[in-house]
């Protein structure tokens, strides 16, 4: 288990209807590769290995969060981050993979027409774009962590936070921010592994990992580049 930056592009219609239901939004990551099947559909091996191995996974998840967010996760789950650690909550988790499984199949459907995921660069690639370690007022700075929050929800359907959506013009702006000619030569400068550790840049950094962060980094571009161009909007959010 670990916090992932998943985007989806989606038409300015599909983009109303969410801003107008929150909900909605959902949907978006749990319909594709955003959620792997094993989670749509446990089977009893799967489930088995969820009470083994997912408190100890979750332990490591909640390490990485800020503080408030951890608590709140913890209360949400009823365990602690080191009962967790010490391989409790495990049918507490289960339970909670079958409430939003249940809810899932009960959610209007509303698709998006393209996903990128930046696994768990996501953080890297905020901080090597803008060198800052929150989203900011600058366009860098909002292309991963940006957007206007959707719903009221802190915690979101993710536990991670609320989805937040970026309407075409937005997307039009960030595109061009991202595909200026020095971005990616000032953000492969940024890369320090042990400044990067020191600041508590998601998950911990290698030096190893200057050239998967880059590449993620591309990949975003490419996509913010890619919805511009179809006049798309973007939903993304942490799962």
């Amino acid at each position: 288990m670990s916090m992932n930056a998943v985007f989806v592009q989606v038409d300015s219609d599909s983009l109303a209807r969410i801003e107008a239901d929150p909900s909605l939004a959902e949907a978006l990551f749990q319909d594709g590769p955003a959620m792997p099947p094993a989670f749509l559909k446990l089977n009893e091996t799967m489930e088995q290995r969820v009470r083994d191995a997912g408190p100890q996974m979750m332990a490591r998840v909640l390490s990485q969060l800020d503080p408030r967010l951890r608590e709140r996760l913890e209360q949400r789950l009823g365990q602690s981050a080191s009962s967790l650690a010490a391989g409790q909550g495990g049918e507490q988790l289960l339970k909670l993979m079958q409430q939003r499984r249940e809810h899932h199949a009960n959610r209007p459907s509303i698709q998006g027409s393209a996903l990128l995921s930046l696994d768990k660069e996501w953080h890297g690639v905020h901080y090597l774009l803008c060198g800052e370690i929150e989203a900011g007022s600058s366009l860098l700075s909002q292309a991963v962590l940006g957007g206007r929050i959707l719903g009221d929800d802190d915690e979101g359907f993710s536990g991670y936070g609320a989805a937040r959506g970026f309407r075409a013009g937005e997307v039009a702006e960030i595109s061009a921010a991202l595909s200026a000619p020095d971005v990616e030569q000032r953000a492969a400068s940024r890369f320090d592994a042990a400044r990067m550790n020191a600041l508590k840049i998601y998950p911990g950094w290698k030096d190893s990992g200057a050239e998967p962060a880059m590449d993620a980094l591309r990949r975003l571009r490419d996509f913010y580049s890619d919805a511009a161009g179809k006049n798309n909007g973007i939903v993304t959010c942490l799962v």
